[in-house]
């Protein structure tokens, strides 16, 4: 389930009737996005991830990364810009445990139950628009941490070798990790211990291990005082040019502009 300690509040929420095409082919946002199609389906590309989108399945792009998306037949979808805030409003960066990326429903009948509700709220009246909107994004969040509790628990039961890196990989996250030292834990060779870990967790260690450093280093760089140096220190990395390189590949800008960007 959504952890308590913070939620997610809405910024700007639009549904869609049929459309030939989107009216951006990419765009970056300052908040995260939700991007979901109701008919048809479309190209898309984020960071490192890339794929096709139909029902029953949604994306969740973080601040900051470019959502490149192109329609491949009439499309209608649901777009919803939101921030993640603790329990008086302030924004905040969520921890590695909040997914990004896509996400595909095995509980269809759920997400569908779900989308009706946001169809009939598209054609109504309500009153409350706002807070309904409110209350919708927040089911759809709850669905979307439901399928990761589901998709974890699949994969430590399917493969306890993945498991047990993952777990080193969280608790050692900002000391030296390397594939080598991964793989060799495993009793593998580099390249089978990546595949079998892209199997399971549908992304490379390298990149898993960089969404967990990266998120570390945005609540530093938004909430400490701490030289780009000392956050790289503290996040596994051997000094600040590095981290520089990893955040803007990552991030498409550079710490310091994050930083001014979106400090309060």
């Amino acid at each position: 389930m959504l952890d308590t300690t913070f939620q997610a509040s809405l910024v700007r929420w639009y549904n869609t009737s049929i459309k030939r095409s989107f009216m951006l082919a990419e765009d970056t946002y300052e908040n995260w996005v939700l991007l979901a199609a109701d008919e048809g389906s479309f190209l898309y590309r984020m960071g490192n991830e890339e794929g096709r989108a139909k029902f029953g399945e949604l994306l969740l792009c973080p601040p900051g990364v470019t959502l490149y998306r192109q329609a491949l037949e009439p499309i209608s979808f649901l777009f919803i810009e939101f921030r993640w805030t603790d329990a008086e409003g302030c924004p905040i960066v969520p921890g590695p445990d909040v997914s990004s990326g896509k996400v595909a429903f095995h509980r269809i009948d759920h997400y569908s139950a779900t989308f009706s509700r946001i169809r009939e709220f598209a054609d109504s009246s309500i009153q409350g628009r706002f807070a309904y909107k409110q209350h919708l994004l927040t089911d759809v969040l709850y669905l979307c941490a439901a399928e990761q509790m589901d998709k974890t628990t699949q994969i430590t039961a399917a493969d306890p070798v993945i498991r047990t890196a993952v777990r080193h990989i969280h608790n050692h996250a900002y000391e030296p990790l390397s594939l080598k030292l991964l793989s060799d834990q495993a009793a593998l060779s580099q390249s089978q211990f990546s595949r079998r870990f892209q199997t399971a967790m549908g992304v490379s260690p390298i990149v898993y291990l960089t969404a967990i450093r990266m998120r570390k280093a945005q609540n530093l760089l938004l909430n400490t005082e701490l030289t780009l140096e000392a956050v790289a220190q503290q996040c596994g990395y051997q000094n600040g040019f590095y981290l520089s390189r990893v955040f803007s590949n990552t991030y498409n800008m550079s710490p310091s502009a994050f930083r001014k960007a979106y400090r309060i």
